[in-house]
């Protein structure tokens, strides 16, 4: 079975591309071939929050709710160093391990 991350943003455009590149990127780099990351608007959450693939939510802002998969916050890709993209790119790939 795959895994799913889910890059959620309000606009589910600009700022859930960048972070969406980012980890497809590092899962392919890492070899995770099974893991699909999927940018999609915070307002559709619900309809993924059932499916048994979700493993991770990454979110571009602010959630004052909590769920029942790690969730993320993505930030760090629009506005991070480097150095705090890679820092948040090895808790994703330490997570997905978990998983």
């Amino acid at each position: 079975m795959g895994r799913l991350i889910v890059v959620a943003c309000g606009a589910g455009i600009n700022t859930s591309t960048i972070a969406e590149d980012s980890i497809r990127e590092r899962m392919a780099k890492e070899g995770f071939a099974d893991v699909e990351v999927k940018r999609i608007l915070m307002a559709d959450i619900e309809g993924y929050l059932t499916r048994d693939d979700l493993v991770m939510i990454v979110s571009m802002m602010k959630i004052f709710r909590t769920f029942d998969v790690p969730v993320f916050q993505g930030m760090p890709f629009l506005i991070g160093s480097q150095d705090e993209k890679n820092v948040l790119l090895d808790k994703i790939v330490e997570a997905i391990k978990k998983v």
